[in-house]
C-alpha cells in the first residue's frame, strides 16, 4: 500500500514539475536579478563626479568631469549624455577653446548617431572638414564618421555612398592605429565583413574578445559579434549571454544582444522568456535610455512575440485545466484510498490497543504472581527459620530441665533442702535470660533482613533515624516492628514475646508512626512491605 502511495505522489509531482533552466541563460537571469545592484553602483559613480564639480574648479576642470559624466551616461541615458556635452560646449565656447568644442562636437555626434537620430549626427559632421579638425582629434574624426556613415549604411534603402564613405575612414583609421589593439582588431573584423568574409571576421572578433577587459561595455560589444559570426545557434546563444551579461553589469541601457537573444529564443519556440526578456527589460532599458533606433528594432518583433505570448498562455491555461483535471480525479482516487485505510487503520489500532491491554494485564497478574511468590518464599523462610530456632531452644530447654529435675530430685532424696534453697536463690536474675533471647532474636531477624535498619530508616523523617547502639543489633522500638513485619500485630502478643507491657508497646508504636514521612496510618504497612 505504501508503495501505491508513493507511486501517486510521483506522478502529481511530475505533472507540476516546472521546465528545467536552460544552461546557456542560467548565468545571466541570475545576473539580471541583480541588475539594480549594478545600476546603484552605476549611481555611485555618477554621484563621486558630481561631488567632484565644486564652485571652485576651473571651467577645464569642469570640462573634465562633465565629459566623464557624459562618457557614463552614454550608455544610460541619452538625454543626460546629451546635457553634460552641452554644457562642455558652453565651456568650450566660453573659453574660445576650438579643441574642446570639435572634441564635444564630435561626442555629440557618435551619441546622436548611436540614438538613431543620423539627421542630428550628419549635420555636426557636415559642419566640419579634415582641414578644421586638430591633428590630435583626426582620428576622432575618422572613428566617428566610419561609425555614423556604417549605420547609415545599414539602415537605409540607397546606402552604396554610404558604404564607401564608411570603408574610406576605416582605411584611414587602420593606418593610425596600433596593430592588436582592441580598436584594431575592431576594424580588421569590420574590414573582413565587407569583404564577406565571415571566417576571417570571426577570428578578429574573438581577438578582440580576448584583448578586453571581462565585462566591460568593450566586452560585451566584441562578444555580441562572435556570437553574430556562429553557425551553431547554442553557441550563438552562448556568447550573446557572455554580452548580455556584460551590458547589465556596467548598467547600459542602451544594448543589441538581450534583444537579439530574446529574438532567438522566440524563433525556438521559448515563448514564455522571450516574452520575460523583451516587456521586462528590453522595451524599459530602450525607453529609459531615450534613443530611437533601439524601441524601433525591438517594435518590429514585438507585437508578433506578444500574440505568441497569448496563444502560448492560452494553451497553457487549458494544459494547467487538464493537469488540474487529473489531479483532482488522481486526489479523489487518493482521498478515497485514504478512507478505506484509516478505516481499516482504525481496527488495527483498536486490536492494537486491546492486545497491548491484554499484555498489560497478564504482565500485572505475572508480577502480583511474582509478588505473592516472593511473600510466600519469604514467609516459608521465616517459618524454616523459627521453626528451626523454636525446636532448637525447645530442645535445649527439654535438655536442661530434664538435667535440673534429676539434680533436684538427687537433693531431696539427700536431704538436703537447704542447699537447694540456697542454690536456687544462686541462679541469674531474669534479666539475663531475656538478654540472651533478645540477642538470639535480633541476630536470627537481621539476617533474614540484613538491611531493615537502613529501610525502616528511610520510612521516618529526617533526624528520626534510630540507631543501634554498643553491641545490640536492634532496638526495643525495632523489635516491636521486626515482629511487626514477621506478621505479629497484636500489642499484647508483642508485649508477652518482649516481656512489656501492653501500654509501653502502644507508646513505641504511637512515637515512631508520628515521626513517619507519609501517612502515619500507612506507616506499618509500609513497614511490612520491607523486603
Amino acid at each position: 500500500m505504501t508503495r501505491k502511495l508513493t507511486t501517486i505522489c510521483t506522478l502529481l509531482l511530475a505533472l507540476f514539475a516546472c521546465t528545467k533552466q536552460d544552461p546557456a541563460l542560467q548565468q545571466l537571469d541570475e545576473t539580471l536579478s541583480m541588475k539594480e545592484t549594478y545600476e546603484e553602483y552605476f549611481r555611485l559613480r555618477i554621484a563621486v563626479l558630481k561631488d567632484l564639480l565644486t564652485p571652485r574648479s576651473t571651467p577645464e576642470q569642469q570640462y573634465d568631469i562633465n565629459r566623464k559624466i557624459a562618457e557614463e551616461f552614454s550608455s544610460y541615458s541619452l538625454d543626460s549624455t546629451v546635457l553634460y556635452l552641452n554644457k562642455n560646449r558652453s565651456i568650450a565656447r566660453r573659453l574660445g577653446d576650438a579643441y574642446k568644442s570639435t572634441e564635444t562636437d564630435f561626442l555629440l555626434a557618435r551619441v546622436y548617431g548611436r540614438a538613431g537620430l543620423y539627421s542630428d549626427a550628419t549635420e555636426i559632421l557636415n559642419g566640419y572638414s579634415l582641414e578644421q579638425v586638430p591633428p590630435e582629434l583626426e582620428y576622432s574624426y575618422y572613428e566617428i564618421s566610419n561609425y555614423i556613415y556604417g549605420e547609415l549604411a545599414a539602415y537605409t534603402s540607397n546606402n552604396t555612398q554610404y558604404w564607401q564613405k564608411r570603408d574610406m575612414h576605416r582605411v584611414s583609421m587602420l593606418r593610425m592605429l596600433e596593430e592588436g589593439t582592441y580598436e584594431w582588431y575592431d576594424q580588421k573584423r569590420s574590414e573582413a565583413e565587407a569583404e564577406q568574409n565571415p571566417a576571417l571576421a570571426l577570428e578578429y572578433a574573438v581577438k578582440a574578445l580576448e584583448v578586453t577587459k571581462p565585462n566591460s561595455r568593450q566586452y560585451a560589444r566584441a562578444a555580441f559579434f562572435v556570437a553574430n559570426y556562429q553557425d551553431d545557434e547554442q553557441q550563438k546563444l552562448h556568447y550573446l549571454a557572455l554580452s548580455a551579461i556584460a551590458d547589465v553589469m556596467c548598467a547600459t541601457k542602451d544594448y543589441a544582444s538581450l534583444n537579439a537573444i530574446s529574438e532567438l529564443l522566440y524563433h525556438r519556440g521559448n515563448v514564455d522568456k522571450a516574452f520575460k526578456y523583451a516587456a521586462d527589460h528590453c522595451m524599459p532599458d530602450a525607453l529609459t535610455f531615450g534613443g530611437r533606433l533601439r524601441p524601433w528594432q525591438i517594435a518590429q518583433f514585438l507585437p508578433a512575440l506578444e500574440q505568441a505570448y497569448a496563444a502560448e498562455r492560452a494553451r497553457s491555461a487549458k494544459k494547467m485545466m487538464a493537469l488540474v483535471a487529473v489531479a483532482f480525479v488522481l486526489l479523489l482516487a487518493l482521498g478515497i484510498l485514504m478512507y478505506f485505510l484509516s478505516k481499516r487503520q482504525a481496527v488495527l489500532v483498536r486490536t492494537r490497543k486491546d492486545l497491548e491491554a491484554s499484555k498489560a494485564s497478564i504482565e500485572r497478574r505475572n508480577r502480583e504472581l511474582e509478588a505473592v511468590n516472593d511473600k510466600l518464599h519469604e514467609s516459608n523462610k521465616v517459618r524454616q527459620t523459627y521453626i528451626g530456632l523454636f525446636l532448637q531452644n525447645l530442645s535445649e530447654n527439654i535438655s536442661k530441665t530434664r538435667e535440673y529435675k534429676n539434680h533436684v530430685l538427687k537433693y531431696i532424696r539427700r536431704g538436703n533442702d537447704k542447699y537447694l534453697v540456697e542454690e536456687i536463690e544462686a541462679l541469674p536474675p531474669i534479666d539475663e535470660d531475656i538478654r540472651s533471647f533478645n540477642k538470639m532474636f535480633d541476630k536470627t531477624f537481621i539476617n533474614l533482613y540484613p538491611d531493615f535498619v537502613e529501610k525502616f530508616n528511610a520510612l521516618l523523617q529526617d533526624g528520626e533515624a534510630i540507631i543501634p547502639k554498643g553491641e545490640d543489633i536492634l532496638t526495643p522500638e525495632l523489635r516491636v516492628f521486626a515482629l511487626i513485619k514477621l506478621g505479629i500485630n497484636d500489642s499484647t502478643k508483642i508485649a508477652s514475646l518482649l516481656h512489656f507491657s501492653a501500654n509501653t508497646i502502644y507508646n513505641y508504636r504511637a512515637k515512631i508512626k508520628n515521626k513517619a514521612k507519609g501517612d502515619r496510618d500507612l506507616f506499618e504497612d509500609a513497614v511490612r512491605s520491607i523486603e
